[in-house]
């Protein structure tokens, strides 16, 4: 009988990470099984609960979990977390919970599990139970200070404030030189739009751990927030020093440009970076670059071809691949502020994107031929289940389509037009049949595609996601449904922001809730739909 030996990242490890990432659950169990007597293997372990948990066996895959657990030398979260990035993909969580509910009856008094649980629970908007959780593992655990932080930031994330605030002052009060504590401080402050107490609390937490990276991000995007820009931009480029930013080389990073800097004849390489919707808002400095004499390449996501050689300028697009291009200098789309010192009040961009003549002709002949007003929606974000803070955000900044039903049902002369990708798309099938939302988008293959039926629109209503950012850049006409603690392009107090002057805001007045934005846009929207009927008759 041959004898397996001890499995190591590239025999195994690494491709079934890739099984397990793509829901072939069986296969990588199969996989896996011959090593399941490796019991001190931790990452076999992981592997092993995370394949039984997507084949619906919630007992095996909670036993190697929590055995994985057991085998951490220093855990700082509970294996069970492992599973939303693998199982939530795929819209498992109702296997996931299956597994706590297991996991639960092996370590009952293990508050890393309790914690985990509190987080998966809240990602799924069930944010009362987690809080429960939270308060049951306050009662057995000796960690109070560290509970009653999870717990502030989990009523926080709910929309609850006052509760959350009371406790992180108390927690202050306790220990004022606690980083973790003053920098959740600033986010609240930031979150009511308070930027100036914020920057305080920011201030401190980095006097006392000033290279703490995602800290330092945190205090440019309040910055930014407060319009204090240039200092906003350079601190920003912290974010470089946290995972899943560039690997290209520090020293070759395209430097803050000054009147004098000669760029004339050398290579830039502006290569994607986080979602989509920073990459569309920030094609605008492009053009910048290649007046002054660079030669520039934009290192994109498929999606974004199309609209990318149609920059002024007409750069190069590079599509995909691991290997970089030859460049002098190479800069990620969101450096580009700070390297031209960037001010909307300064700069006038709109709109710098173009749409395909050819796609704008072939969407019109596909949508619906009336004189009523044409309004493309989205309603949801990406929640991205790998990323937490992603989830969260997307949680925060979508709106369920059923919300939206006052504005679909009163304004009679519109004619809705779904715009919507992704995760939230299926809610248009939730409707009654007595509301049309026409759906182009199952023929939509890239951005160009989504451009070209814009500028066949006379509105796009959006939530904070990557098509308010391409109708803002085409120049269309939109309105975006905002969220109560703002992303800081979009200028808290405001009803219009610089970056994109045709774009009106309509924002919460309280945290997580829709109901009064979904009021003043119906209102709003029955106006220009009244307006767009005398100028047609």
């Amino acid at each position: 009988m041959t004898k397996i030996s001890n499995p190591s990242d590239e025999d195994i490890i690494h491709p079934i990470n890739i099984l397990l990432h793509q829901g072939n659950f069986e296969k990588a169990l199969a996989l896996l099984l011959p090593y399941k007597n490796f019991k001190l293997n931790q990452p076999i372990m992981t592997l092993l609960g995370i394949a039984y948990a997507g084949c619906n066996q919630p007992k095996e895959a909670a036993y190697h979990l929590c055995l994985a657990q057991q085998l951490k030398e220093t855990p700082y979260q509970h294996s069970c977390s492992e599973l939303e990035p693998y199982l939530g993909s795929h819209n498992l969580y109702s296997l996931i919970f299956k597994v706590y509910e297991e996991a639960f009856k092996l370590q009952s008094a293990d508050e890393l599990l309790y914690i985990a649980y509190a987080n998966i629970l809240q990602h799924t908007k069930q944010s009362s139970k987690a809080i429960l959780y939270i308060r049951k593992c306050l009662i057995f655990s000796k960690k109070q200070d560290w509970l009653l932080n999870i717990l502030a930031t989990i009523l926080f994330e709910a929309g609850k404030y006052p509760q959350a605030l009371k406790i992180y002052k108390y927690l202050e009060q306790r220990n004022e030189d606690n980083v973790t504590i003053l920098a959740n401080l600033a986010s609240y402050y930031n979150a009511i739009n308070d930027t100036e107490q914020a920057l305080i609390y920011y201030r401190k937490a980095i006097i006392l751990s000033p290279l703490w990276a995602p800290i330092r991000v945190n205090y440019s995007l309040c910055l930014l927030k407060g319009q204090y820009y240039y200092q906003g931009w350079a601190e920003h480029e912290y974010r470089l020093d946290t995972p899943n930013h560039t690997s290209l080389p520090r020293e070759t990073l395209l430097p803050t440009l000054t009147n004098t800097t000669d760029i004339q004849g050398k290579k830039i390489l502006i290569t994607q970076e986080e979602g989509l919707g920073d990459t569309l808002m920030y094609l605008r400095f492009v053009p910048e670059l290649i007046k002054r004499g660079a030669i520039v390449e934009l290192w994109v996501a498929k999606t974004m071809k199309g609209l990318c050689e149609r920059i002024r300028g007409k750069p190069m697009v590079k599509v995909g691949g691991e290997e970089a291009p030859f460049f002098d200098w190479h800069c990620p789309f969101i450096s580009l502020p700070r390297a031209l010192s960037a001010d909307p009040n300064k700069h006038k961009f709109i709109p710098y994107l173009i749409a395909d003549r050819k796609k704008i002709n072939f969407w019109k002949k596909k949508l619906p031929d009336t004189k009523h007003l044409k309004v493309g929606l989205v309603w949801g974000g990406s929640p991205h289940p790998s990323d937490a803070y992603a989830v969260m955000t997307d949680n925060k900044r979508s709106i369920e389509l059923t919300k939206l039903i006052p504005l679909l049902r009163s304004v009679k002369n519109a004619t809705f037009i779904s715009l919507q990708m992704g995760h939230h798309a299926h809610e248009i099938n939730d409707l009654s049949k007595d509301i049309s939302v026409f759906n182009p988008m199952t023929e939509v293959q890239d951005m160009d595609d989504t451009a070209g039926i814009i500028k066949n629109l006379d509105l796009v209503i959006s939530v904070d996601t990557s098509v308010i950012h391409l109708a803002g850049g085409l120049g269309a006409n939109a309105i975006l449904l905002d969220r109560y603690d703002n992303c800081w392009r979009w200028i808290s107090g405001a009803e219009y922001s610089p970056w994109y002057p045709k774009t009106r805001i309509i924002r919460q007045t309280r945290p997580r809730v829709w109901s009064d934005v979904v009021k003043k846009a119906t209102s709003l929207l029955q106006e220009m739909a009244n307006e767009h009927e005398q100028k047609t008759t």
